[in-house]
């Protein structure tokens, strides 16, 4: 796991669509895969300001909900925490970590 020492949360990588809400609009991130940890994600090829508010979506069988914040930013991308979950949405980021790791994907 690439920066494993340095991560207090194990990352997987991310290969589903996430879209990113915020007062002014909309993001949605395709194609590109991301990681994704119980704590937060990285998504590529969004450049939003640190301490933005957002709301996360990740497309999956059971879609993951949760508020963020923006707490790093850059030109490859931005890395998000977890503020508050939506009912039922722990549980879902939960399985999908799980499923993503049983599915194989590599550790980002």
């Amino acid at each position: 796991m690439e920066g494993s020492s340095l991560r207090k949360f194990p990352r997987t990588l991310l290969d589903r669509p996430v879209e990113l809400h915020t007062r002014r609009g909309s993001i949605r991130s395709n194609g590109v895969p991301g990681n994704l940890s119980s704590h937060g994600l990285y998504v590529h090829g969004q450049d939003l300001p640190d301490g933005l508010p957002v709301r996360v979506q990740i497309d999956a069988a059971r879609p993951f909900e949760a508020d963020g914040v923006i707490r790093h930013h850059g030109t490859a991308g931005l890395g998000v925490e977890f503020t508050r979950f939506r009912a039922g949405s722990r549980e879902r980021l939960d399985d999908l970590i799980e499923e993503l790791t049983r599915k194989g994907m590599p550790a980002a």
